[in-house]
């Protein structure tokens, strides 16, 4: 399977084992690379058990994931081969411990470039000589970038022998190197928390960099449209295709058909071919450029004729391997690909190499809140917004090459150049003006516009996708389940997200937000994609873990509005019985219970249903006191958590009538809970919260650190005792609220989105309640607006003490069943627990920061670092693991109890607010129905009165 070529030769070879199988490698080449050349293209199972292998071949899909040397969750396409290496396919029982995580080192530097392609590199240069300090950093083995893709190391040749694009790539970073440019290769930056606060991981190892200006530079990745069986073993991308051949000499099959749009496609067939490879077809699905389309091929060679020329002769070299107008419909195989079905049109394969567009890999710049736009091409793309020379909406932010706009190489160089002229002049350097860069810039695009417009495919019409054809790769949700989820109205990408998993893999939705976007129907806006999350790509938890100071309560206040209300119409004027203000958990709940009576019910939500509080719930179902409601460590005075005590069992019983009378499996269990003790001082303060949980009716017991193992022996040495409250579980958020909301709507509950509450007045014996679609006339109103029940109650004058804290969450790639149990900490903030997808849940109020433009929550690294720490110093095996996604979300902070019951002079006007709510929501909306119905109530209310605070 290796390639020949007259200057080329490979260095000698090396054993390693792939599933106990003895295979020869080059050291240098990547595993992928080494796998393919022995004929290997499934190398993991999915979820589902299906095969998966090597897909996009630069670290964006996370198909390629082996255990190396006992450490899983490695990338085969970026990790590369050594001698004795031994590579499972599957997670090994006991990994190799990994190495303790040392403080992150501190880089302060002028510039920092993300990327090592054209468009980095010429920046960086360009900066370098002008005498600024310049770092760039970039994950792959070696610099260049997907269009340079250098020679890997494992492949020995004068770079004078190998053709132009090999040449180029070899000059370019040299001279940047001379110039004093740092390059960091195999370098991942998972994050920028701030423009001078961007978080890597440097040759395993966490680093902060702290640079004046910011240069992202990050390139894009291929797009392929969804058919059934692009999952299958053997289908790559056509760039990944490439790299195998390109930089590591390596035909991956022996019948190859590359299947696409663009001349890349073409490139790739022909370098193949010229190696000695078979490729059997070049199927284009663009229709051969005739002489309508005259006034295109003179405009491109006007631009660019060299370009043009070598095009020309590309598709004239391939002969009749070149098909026009040939569209993949269905691939076919088990293990591995076999077969190619296009439109009228049947090939045997075991290599497909498909590649439908590009992307733009824009998720740092997002993440940071830069102004983007989101442009059709394709399956859809969201795009940088700069001015001409690359700077961002942010002015310390540039966004250069395909990164921010797809533009091809030599435009991506002339940005480096225009975007280093601007960065110089902000740092008081000088260069000159880059008038050629300019010139060439515009050249370049007039020319990308005329070559697309020849292999232009016209607007793929979505209801093409078929049904059984899988769009979410990591998660394995298909077509058809995600058109099923919109016809029963999950039809926002962050309810379909909560819905179904979709976009909630390691690749954070790459391979499938525009498409998701795209087949709810609607026009897609900057905002129109999943909300961007670090980290931008797993990250090894055992790097991040580090310990930071604590505090003993949350930065709170009364949060702004955070709606992106997708349903904005006006609606007629509505009469209603009971108004219920708030979509969360509380106020679903509370339409459940109104709906079972009888009740005529409507429930607003100035948003969407089950977003903020209740949408970015972890899931615990808490019963016990957690450490910051009780003792030295307690919230200031006033705190009531102990009067919640009676409400959580009482609640999670409703959970589980829910979930029977729902027919849904909402994962809630019973599970127990422990809260871990690491000092005798620890241990007293566990004694003293079981003496009062006992005192309220809470079966609870301190246990032995022997016991504690018993219970849980993935539980760390670190912890000498435990308190173990047996009545504890946990609940998969993400189905739970949806499954409450379709509950309630079947028995005559009504949902209205996109209103928000403008005004209330009083209206005779009712309410006249002012929205933004309509108004709406009702005899009573509960307000169930979590964190903005303040602002709620203000509107009729009610002084409510409810302020919001944004909060932040981590959740794990997917492993073995490890812990069965809750865990919290007697001292420290934290609540984990492993949900049923495998996936351990990790937060404990760990306080996050807000962006009030972009309408989020925002994780903050030091909480990142801090939570991951105690999490992984709680149960060890979390430092094998990655985390693949932090979020976010609005808590609620009152004083550690709900607020319930009607408002003394307001009849009619009732709160139902919990800084618990998700474990509370059913119990405390059970008994706000009850007094709306006019009923003793089940439990005691008196407690949860507003009284309480006059």
């Amino acid at each position: 399977m290796r390639l020949k070529h007259a200057h080329i030769r490979p260095n000698q070879p090396v054993q390693i084992r792939f599933d106990g199988r003895s295979l020869e490698a080059l050291p240098g080449e990547t595993i992928a690379a080494a796998l393919a050349a022995s004929d290997i293209v499934s190398v993991r199972q999915a979820r589902s058990g299906a095969p998966r292998g090597p897909f996009c071949g630069m670290g964006v899909c996370f198909d390629c994931l082996v255990t190396v040397n006992g450490r899983p969750s490695q990338r085969a396409c970026l990790t590369k081969v050594e001698a004795g290496m031994d590579i499972r396919s599957m997670p090994e029982a006991s990994p190799v411990p990994p190495e303790p995580a040392a403080l992150p080192e501190e880089i302060a530097c002028d510039v920092l470039v993300v990327g090592a392609g054209p468009a980095g590199l010429a920046a960086a240069r360009s900066l370098a000589l002008a005498g600024a300090d310049v770092v760039v950093a970039d994950e792959r083995l070696q610099a260049g970038g997907q269009y340079f893709k250098p020679l890997a190391s494992s492949q020995a040749a004068e770079i004078a022998t190998l053709d132009r694009q090999f040449r180029d790539g070899a000059v370019l970073r040299q001279s940047a190197l001379l110039a004093g440019v740092k390059i960091l290769t195999e370098t991942t930056v998972w994050a920028a928390f701030a423009p001078h606060e961007v978080a890597a991981l440097v040759a395993g190892r966490s680093t902060l960099f702290r640079p004046k200006r910011l240069v992202l530079a990050t390139g894009a990745y291929e797009q392929s449209w969804p058919v059934p069986g692009w999952t299958l073993p053997g289908v790559m991308t056509v760039g990944g295709l490439q790299t195998l051949a390109r930089s590591y000499r390596v035909a991956p099959g022996k019948r190859i058909v590359i299947a696409g749009n663009g001349p890349l496609c073409l490139q790739t067939a022909m370098e193949l071919i010229e190696g000695g490879a078979n490729v059997v077809a070049v199927l284009e699905a663009a229709p051969r450029p005739g002489l309508a389309r005259w006034r295109d091929l003179v405009a491109a060679a006007a631009a660019e004729p060299g370009l043009l020329a070598e095009g020309l002769a590309l598709t004239a070299r391939l002969g009749g391997r070149l098909q026009w107008n040939r569209r993949i419909t269905r691939l076919l195989g088990h293990d591995r690909v076999c077969q190619v079905e296009a439109e009228g049109l049947s090939i045997e394969a075991d290599i497909v190499a498909l590649g439908y567009g590009f992307a733009a890999s824009s998720e740092l710049a997002r993440s940071l809140g830069c102004r983007h736009r989101f442009v059709a091409r394709g399956n859809g793309s969201m795009e940088t917004l700069t001015d001409e020379e690359g700077r961002t909406s942010l002015p310390e932010v540039f966004a250069i090459g395909d990164g921010a706009r797809f533009g091809g190489a030599q435009a991506a160089l002339a940005q480096g150049l225009v975007a280093a002229s601007a960065i110089a002049r902000d740092l008081g350097r000088v260069l000159a003006e880059p008038k050629a860069a300019r010139r060439t810039l515009a050249r370049s695009r007039r020319f990308q516009t005329a070559l697309w417009r020849l292999f232009d495919t016209g607007p793929r019409d979505l209801a093409e996708i078929d049904d059984a054809a899988i769009v979410c790769r990591c998660e394995e949700v298909t077509a058809g389940d995600l058109r099923a989820l919109i016809a029963q109205g999950h039809d926002s990408p962050a309810a379909l997200k909560r819905a179904c998993r979709v976009g909630m893999g390691r690749c954070q939705g790459r391979y499938c937000a525009a498409l998701v976007s795209r087949l709810i129907g609607r026009e897609v806006g900057e905002f129109g994609l999943f909300a961007p999350r670090p980290p931008a790509k797993p990250v090894p938890i055992r790097a991040l873990s580090v310990e930071q100071p604590e505090w003993t309560g949350h930065k709170d206040f009364v949060p702004p509005d955070m709606a992106r209300p997708r349903e904005t119409e006006p609606l007629p004027t509505e009469i209603v019985d009971t108004l219920v203000i708030g979509g969360g958990v509380a106020g679903s709940c509370l339409a459940y219970w109104l709906a079972r009576e009888g009740v005529e019910t409507l429930v607003v939500e100035r948003d969407d249903i089950n977003l903020q509080a209740s949408g970015a719930n972890a899931g615990s179902l808490h019963v016990q006191l957690l450490s910051f409601d009780f003792g030295l460590d307690a919230t200031p005075a006033g705190n009531r958590a102990a009067d919640t005590l009676p409400l959580g069992p009482a609640s999670i019983a409703l959970w589980q009538e829910i979930q029977r009378d729902t027919g849904e499996d909402l994962e809630v269990k019973v599970c127990g809970g422990l809260m871990l003790a690491e000092t005798p001082r620890d241990v007293a303060f566990l004694k003293g919260k079981i003496a009062l949980e006992k005192s309220r009716g809470i079966e609870a017991e301190l246990i032995s650190a022997n016991e504690l193992r018993a219970l849980e022996p993935a539980i760390g040495e670190a912890a000498i005792a435990a308190e173990w409250c047996p009545a504890e579980g946990k609940i998969n958020p993400l189905r739970g609220t949806y499954a409450v909301v379709a509950r309630a709507t079947a028995m005559g509950a009504r949902f209205r989105r996109g209103s928000n509450v403008q005004a209330i007045e009083r209206d005779g014996t009712g309410y006249r309640v002012t929205t933004s679609r309509g108004e709406i006339r009702c005899k009573r109103i509960v307000n169930c607006a979590g964190p903005w029940a303040a602002e709620i109650a203000g509107k009729m004058g009610i002084s409510l003490p409810v302020r919001g804290a944004p909060l932040q969450m981590i959740v794990t790639e997917p492993t073995a069943p490890t812990l069965s149990r809750l865990v919290a900490h007697a001292a420290r903030h934290l609540t984990l627990k492993q949900m049923g997808s495998g996936a351990f849940m990790i937060g404990g109020g760990w306080t996050a920061g807000l962006d009030e433009r972009e309408k989020l929550s925002r994780a903050l690294r030091s909480s990142v670092e801090g939570n991951l720490w105690v999490a992984s110093r709680a149960v060890p095996a979390l430092a094998h693991l990655h985390a693949i996604r932090i979020w976010a979300g609005m808590n609620v902070n009152i004083d550690r109890a709900p607020v319930l019951g009607e408002v003394p002079g307001l009849p009619g006007f009732y709160n139902c607010v919990s800084s618990n709510g998700y474990t509370l929501a059913p119990i405390l909306s059970r008994l706000t129905a009850e007094m709306l119905c006019g009923r003793s109530t089940s439990l005691p209310v008196e407690p949860y009165s507003i009284n309480r605070f006059t």
